[in-house]
């Protein structure tokens, strides 16, 4: 997995703070035309498969193009239609429901039996006390007279009103439907254009920007769709079932209210249980309805959402949220329809381009930091335990060697990088290496149920200096006895030639030098040259962890200093101990 490296993020001076006000100036000014704009796009994502398949069996693309755009109309049409017709149907039948509705209400408003409706009876008395004009002969305000200047309104201005604003719904349709055509009739062309503006030498960033958010906003749709039938079809046939009248209108109005982020599905779900409100003699149905929609709602967010979505809009939750709030803000009950389509394509465009990479940093599912950073941040925000369970999930998913390896031993690289940068404290310096030295010593070490007997072989695992190669030695001596070997850690704390006295007098002949980057290889050689002189037949490895600066001549230093071997690695170094332990117990 690719990840972002925080110090290569685009910073954001004065002038394209501005600029991103701008463009949001510019956004909010000419929502009048972006927004038949983007929704013609929008759809131009969802009909373009079926133009595509349309033009693979042969039919032209202006063809496949007219009879996809007629049949989606059609569709729409007949949609709003038997819609229209169910509405008008359930509002006829309202007024039958009046008895019920009121009944309900003033048994809502009549206070429960016991203590707790002696408390509400209280309380309502009091406020009749308090209200003011409650008191018999105390005078009642007068209702302001109408003003002379108010003129009423008739209805046929009224009737202009509406013919105003039914003509500018059709325009915005029309509109809508003629930029989506051409979209799906010139898509090649477009997309030259759009090269060709970004530039001929952006044509592999351009190509795989486009067809990414493509991919992502076609798979989005189409998986909004399946996840929107999953829930209208069941619903209406409950409701059918149930008893509630018009069922299919509620399934319908469910099925097209959940493109909209949480608000659709809040709306979706109250309609039945208002109506079911309205027409039930007792609380039987209200109860029922109520039921099947939680469950509906449990199984969707569980079950199919899951399943069907996985990551396909590369969206965190949080981000999706907040660019609901913000297209809202900007654009309106629409804005809030287009919200995730278009934070789609901002975040895809921030992960191939640099210099927008905030917005995949903002806006992205995926990992921003690499695990060693992660578990060194939690360690520098003095939080253990989360430490602790970042390295036990490592640890179970890619097994405790990969633990040692891919996470703490890069973690203590930049632990004792920051360290000699001085951007630590003494209390967090602290903190960070006892740290990594208590989760190599609590995390489990992954041996098998039934191991075998140990081996003889020892190794002395020797720190190069300070307190860092020391941990990284506790790191391969856990290793090692993984490997069935036993391993031995010499203190850091001791001076070189103390170390030397205590390799002589227990006569070690196979020994790793422990040395973590940077400003470690001068040690480590310093420590070949003196273990050379005292002990000659001895198997010297270096262990150079993780070092990827002049590594070839970091090398041959250390084997000129005296080291019969120089790895940079965790696996490499046991399978050096695998081949010189044995030489060095003969």
């Amino acid at each position: 997995m690719a990840f972002v490296d925080g110090q290569r993020l685009v910073r954001l001076p004065g002038w394209r703070m501005l600029l991103i006000v701008v463009v949001v100036a510019v956004l909010y000014a000419a929502r009048e035309v972006l927004i038949p704009l983007a929704l013609a796009i929008l759809f131009s994502f969802l009909l373009w498969p079926a133009v595509r398949r349309l033009e693979r069996i042969g039919v032209p693309r202006k063809a496949g193009t007219v009879i996809v755009i007629v049949l989606s109309v059609a569709l729409v049409a007949g949609i709003a239609s038997f819609a229209g017709n169910q509405a008008v149907s359930l509002a006829g039948k309202l007024p039958e429901y009046r008895e019920n509705i009121v009944r309900k209400l003033e048994a809502l408003r009549t206070p429960p039996k016991g203590s707790l409706g002696k408390a509400a009876q209280a309380i309502k008395e009091i406020e009749q006390e308090v209200k003011p004009g409650a008191k018999e002969g105390a005078p009642r305000p007068e209702r302001p007279a109408p003003s002379a200047s108010a003129v009423p309104t008739t209805a046929l201005q009224l009737i202009g009103k509406l013919g105003v604003s039914l003509l500018g719904l059709l325009a915005s349709v029309i509109a809508v439907v003629v930029l989506t055509a051409l979209m799906l009739l010139q898509r090649d062309d477009l997309r030259d254009r759009l090269v060709r503006l970004v530039g001929e030498a952006h044509v592999h960033v351009t190509t795989q920007a486009m067809e990414d958010a493509g991919q992502r906003v076609s798979r989005y749709l189409l998986m909004q769709l399946l996840v929107n039938a999953c829930y209208g079809v069941p619903l209406a046939t409950a409701l059918h079932f149930i008893g509630l009248p018009n069922a299919l209108l509620f399934g319908l109005l469910a099925t097209v209210l959940r493109f909209v982020p949480y608000l659709g599905a809040a709306i979706a779900a109250s309609l039945p249980i208002l109506l079911s409100f309205a027409i039930s003699e007792g609380w039987e149905t209200i109860a029922w309805t109520v039921g099947c929609i939680a469950t509906l709602e449990f199984l969707t967010a569980y079950v199919v959402e899951p399943w069907l979505y996985g990551e396909s809009t590369g969206l965190s939750p949080l981000a999706i949220v907040c660019a609901a709030i913000f297209w809202t803000w900007l654009w309106g009950p629409i804005g809030l329809l287009l919200a995730t389509p278009l934070t789609v394509c901002l975040a895809v465009v921030g992960r191939h381009l640099p210099q927008l990479g905030f917005f995949h940093v903002l806006l992205g599912v995926e990992p921003v930091l690499p695990a060693p950073m992660r578990l060194y941040q939690r360690l520098v925000a003095m939080e253990y335990e989360e430490a602790l369970e970042l390295a036990e999930a490592h640890s179970r998913e890619r097994g405790p060697l990969a633990l040692c390896d891919e996470l703490m031993l890069p973690a203590l690289l930049i632990a004792k990088r920051d360290r000699l940068r001085s951007s630590l404290d003494e209390r967090h310096e602290a903190f960070v290496f006892g740290g990594l030295r208590r989760i190599v010593e609590e995390s489990e070490p992954g041996l098998d149920p039934q191991p075998p007997a140990r081996r003889e072989e020892t190794i002395a695992i020797v720190p190069a200096r300070d307190e860092s190669d020391y941990i990284a030695a506790l790191i391969l001596a856990r290793a090692a006895e993984n490997e069935r070997y036993g391993a031995r850690v010499l203190p850091c704390e001791r001076l070189a030639a103390e170390q030397l006295e205590d390799l002589a007098a227990n006569e070690d002949r196979g020994i790793c030098i422990s040395a973590v980057p940077p400003s470690a290889a001068a040690n480590a050689a310093y420590l070949c040259k003196r273990l050379r002189r005292r002990l000659p037949n001895a198997k010297i490895l270096v262990a150079l962890w993780h070092a990827n600066t002049n590594v070839e001549a970091l090398k041959r230093r250390l084997r000129e200093a005296g080291a019969d071997e120089v790895v940079t690695r965790l696996p490499e170094a046991l399978e050096r101990i695998r081949l010189i332990v044995p030489q060095a117990a003969r």
